[in-house]
């Protein structure tokens, strides 16, 4: 992943699917996720050769994996993994990652790569978010 984390297209030879335009809009909800939940995002589009494995390696190269979240989707396999970290699991938990799922692939289905990873990242920060501590989230 690159240093922001934001996402990463498919290697060499593949062309990517998504346009300069569409990367700075992802660039910008995947930073506006991380200000929402206070994790980190990734988003990588491309082949997933082994699956799952894939996506849990790329998320493993994110810059702090245990407080991250990786979506990654493979378009020519119709393919969507969503990892997290041990800290994101800790308040992101099954159900939600699915609504997320459900979400990306409705858009994915209307032809709408990028606006299906921008539902899935925008439903995940919100879901992600800390628990507000009435005492403890209040200067004194």
């Amino acid at each position: 992943m690159p240093a922001g984390d934001a996402y990463e297209l498919a290697g060499s030879g593949v062309v990517s699917p998504i346009s300069p335009a569409q990367r700075a809009d992802l660039t910008r909800v995947v930073e506006r996720a991380r200000s929402i939940s206070g994790y980190g995002f990734g988003v990588y589009v491309g082949p997933l050769p082994e699956g799952r494995d894939s996506a849990v390696t790329e998320h493993a190269s994110l810059r702090d994996p245990a407080s991250a979240l990786l979506i990654a989707v493979d378009p020519s396999e119709r393919a969507i993994e969503i990892v997290t970290g041990v800290n994101v699991a800790v308040n992101l938990d099954d159900r939600s990652c699915e609504l997320a799922v459900l979400a990306m692939t409705s858009c994915f289905v209307a032809d709408d790569l990028v606006g299906g990873i921008r539902e899935g990242v925008t439903l995940l920060a919100q879901h992600a978010r800390h628990p507000r501590v009435l005492h403890l989230d209040e200067p004194a």
